[in-house]
């Protein structure tokens, strides 16, 4: 195993090499993932500078929060009245703050090693009132890289120091198994109930899978993006799913690789980067449409419950990502 820093003005990268396949560059900005390669190729869409990993909004390979998502502005929590950063003219808050959140703030971090694997800690605080969030947390997010198998998991570890606050962590990396783009990617996963959005994205419902958001069989999202892409005012996917079991299970793969996720998070949003943006990236002949697929575990937002940390409470949740060669 091979681990080293660097440290560009204030932002260290931690490189990380398992020497049996997987290499991760992690980052202190946004305790992201800037570099994921696996067998020499890379996993997801890596930007071409540092400054374009830091300040794009799209978050590439950030930690996302304190809530993911899209929720109201204007609430109660235990009989105190909040309001959240929005944008101008929305009534709804974009992941924690948008360019205000902790995705776009320098954490701290801890490497630790021990037989097994290479831990990377990143900790940050926020204060009771940051972004218009009651109470405060002190939120960690570990990732623990495997000395023997070609696997990382990505451990969300957060408390509230004296008041109720509201939490709900993912990260946002976009994968793309060394292709132009995902459209031949198959995609899996044990999901049958997805969410009802507002045009502003806003979830007020859930209903059963139709046949195009159906992945409970694996299928390539060729087609099933072409028809999103058509009959859907969202123009790809951007969609939350409810997983069937306590365990998430999802598995994105092409021609020679294969990614299984393993999670306790009961649900995961998926967006396939559509923009046709002229972002700049490492990977090769990258396709400006359809060039990586962002597969967020998180909370449910529809049990709103779920996503209040009491004072008494911890909050811990963990996603496993696999990596192997198919014969």
């Amino acid at each position: 195993m091979k681990v080293s820093t660097e440290t560009i003005k204030d932002t260290t990268l931690i490189k990380v090499d398992n020497e049996c396949g997987l290499k991760m560059t992690l980052c202190s900005f946004g305790a992201g993932v800037y570099s994921l390669m696996f067998d020499n190729r890379r996993m997801i869409l890596e930007p071409k500078t540092l400054d374009d990993y830091k300040f794009s909004t799209q978050f590439f390979g950030k930690t996302v929060g304190v809530v993911a998502g899209r929720i109201k502005k204007e609430g109660i929590l235990f009989g105190n009245p909040y309001s959240l950063e929005s944008e101008a003219g929305s009534n709804l808050c974009l992941h924690g703050g948008n360019l205000k959140s902790i995705s776009f703030k320098n954490w701290k971090y801890k490497i630790k090693e021990s037989n097994k694997k290479v831990d990377v800690s990143f900790n940050i605080k926020t204060r009771s009132g940051e972004n218009g969030f009651p109470g405060g947390a002190n939120i960690y997010v570990i990732y623990s890289i495997s000395k023997e198998k070609n696997e990382f998991k990505i451990t969300h570890k957060a408390s509230t120091p004296k008041e109720a606050t509201l939490l709900s962590l993912t990260n946002h990396m976009y994968f793309n198994l060394d292709d132009n783009d995902v459209s031949n990617h198959r995609l899996k996963m044990n999901s049958s109930i997805i969410a009802v959005t507002d045009e502003n994205l806003y979830i007020y419902s859930s209903e059963h899978v139709s046949d195009a958001y159906d992945f409970n069989k694996s299928a390539k999202l060729n087609s099933r993006l072409a028809y999103v892409e058509k009959k859907n005012f969202k123009g790809t996917f951007d969609d939350c799913f409810k997983f069937d079991d306590n365990c998430g299970k999802v598995i994105l793969s092409n021609k020679d690789i294969q990614l299984n996720i393993q999670t306790d998070y009961p649900a995961i949003n998926i967006y396939v980067d559509n923009t046709n943006s002229d972002m700049k990236f490492n990977n090769e002949n990258i396709s400006p449409l359809r060039r990586g697929i962002a597969l967020e575990t998180e909370k449910w937002l529809l049990d709103h419950n779920s996503i209040i940390l009491k004072h008494e409470q911890q909050y811990k949740h963990s996603t496993i990502y696999k990596f192997k060669k198919k014969s």
